[in-house]
């Protein structure tokens, strides 16, 4: 197991990139051809973090695109051999408008997947906004910032969330900026549970 590290804000993953791995970097190319702004977050930066646990969606928060691109960008995946319950992937733009997520897979797969989103509430855009750099064996894809995972962990509030939040602060707590996690701990009103994380 290689080391990770948090080096002036990029997340240092020392490792092979594995099948979760593959995905968000090729979907973060994908995305990055059309210049679509995005951020991976949640459960997906745990397991970055080296934590032990399985999940079958990797999370991504685009920003809000129009429905051109999101036409175009259906194309592509088509054509890289991605597909989504919502097929044609062109009802992809109605989907994310209405507020519902939708779920890409390499053809033939189901898990691991990604669930997109557009960017929905402040949190959201503070992901995007705020993104910092992952790297995997030599790519890079953006996630959430750490402290604000953390937060937003704490609000979540269920067993698996608190313990990414656990987990994460541990691991991080000589490299996180402890004003900007107090910020979002007073935002999503989980100060209560900030002082049980510190002390775990």
């Amino acid at each position: 197991m290689g080391g990770i590290e948090l080096r002036s804000g990029t997340l240092v993953v020392e490792r092979e990139p594995n099948q979760l791995d593959e995905l968000a970097i090729e979907f973060s190319e994908i995305l990055g051809h059309f210049d679509i702004q995005h951020v991976y977050i949640a459960g997906y930066v745990s397991i970055l973090a080296g934590r032990a646990r399985s999940t079958e969606d990797v999370d991504v928060l685009i920003e809000r695109i129009n429905e051109g691109t999101a036409d175009e960008l259906a194309e592509t995946l088509d054509e890289k051999g991605f597909w989504g319950p919502a097929m044609p992937l062109t009802s992809m733009y109605e989907m994310l408008d209405n507020g519902d997520n939708i779920w890409v897979a390499p053809t033939d797969q189901i898990t691991p997947h990604l669930e997109v989103k557009f960017t929905r509430d402040e949190f959201d855009r503070a992901s995007l906004e705020n993104a910092t750099t992952a790297r995997i064996g030599g790519k890079t894809v953006p996630i959430g910032p750490i402290e604000l995972q953390i937060a937003y962990k704490l609000y979540l509030g269920a067993q698996k969330d608190v313990e990414d939040a656990v987990h994460l602060y541990a691991l991080f707590e000589e490299s996180l900026s402890v004003p900007r996690l107090e910020e979002w701990v007073t935002r999503l009103d989980v100060e209560a549970e900030y002082e049980r994380l510190k002390r775990a």
